[in-house]
């Protein structure tokens, strides 16, 4: 067998891997199924709230969202790692990853803000926010994970992204890119703006406009339905991501062939 052949043998055994680790871990915590509707209930709640607050209900609501991507993520963080996770430690998750969520959400924040200004006298550069985004979001896509399996905040844990999107690019992007698919067989224009789009806030929305796509929207328990879908591949999702991106950090391509080859 050439290296090639092992290469990508040992790269679907990987996936193989991920996969059953994220249905098992889902199917022995179910209720994490409900979480982002729930987080993303709590936040539009709170918005609504902090509307008529001005500067200071921006920044309730950044809090709130940060407290929300900062929950979910420790409980992912639990399954990947110890294969465990309890509902009522729901509670200290809020402030698990606080910290780190915030010197990142703040750096994204000073990036948008900075393109917004140069877009707003100059509409005609739209394609130019876009292309970056869509940039980001390929350069800093293992963001969330290393935000639970990285040990640097701020500007390092972005270059940690960024040395692993360089180290693993085609092993991670493969799924990236299945996961991607629904939206660009809407439309090619689709797909990009969701890559350029998406973020905690909007993770939800955007998954049920992929599966709107495929199952009509014409009544409340067809919303039920695609509610339970969206949430039920995030939840997936994150959970393969987790356990794949642990497998690509403590291992590289040699390391995977060499392990190939001695399981014969």
């Amino acid at each position: 067998m050439g290296d090639l052949a092992s290469l990508v043998s040992a790269t679907l055994a990987l996936y193989g891997r991920a996969a059953r680790d994220a249905s098992r871990g889902l199917l022995r915590h179910p209720w994490i199924i409900g979480l982002v509707p729930a987080y993303t209930l709590a936040i539009q709640f709170v918005s609504a709230l902090a509307a008529p607050l001005g500067f200071a209900g921006g920044f309730v609501v950044f809090l709130a969202i940060v407290a929300s991507a900062s929950s979910f993520l420790a409980v992912i963080a639990d399954v990947v790692g110890s294969g465990r996770v309890r509902f009522r430690e729901i509670g200290a998750s809020f402030g698990g990853y606080f910290g780190r969520l915030v010197s990142v959400f703040f750096l994204f924040w000073i990036l948008g803000l900075v393109l917004s200004m140069a877009v707003a006298p100059n509409p005609g550069l739209l394609w130019l926010q876009i292309a970056i985004n869509v940039g980001c979001f390929v350069v800093f896509n293992a963001v969330p994970e290393l935000i639970y399996q990285g040990r640097n905040d701020g500007m390092a844990l972005l270059q940690d992204a960024i040395e692993f999107t360089r180290d693993n690019l085609v092993e991670w992007f493969v799924p990236v890119a299945l996961m991607l698919l629904p939206f660009f067989l809407i439309d090619t224009q689709t797909g990009f703006l969701v890559m350029a789009r998406l973020d905690v806030r909007n993770a939800l929305d955007l998954m049920m406009g992929a599966v709107a796509g495929w199952l009509p929207l014409s009544g409340m328990p067809q919303v039920l339905v695609a509610v339970l879908l969206a949430s039920t591949l995030l939840a997936w999702i994150m959970l393969f991501r987790g356990f794949l991106f642990r497998s690509l950090s403590g291992s590289n391509r040699r390391q995977r062939l060499f392990a190939l080859r001695a399981r014969g």
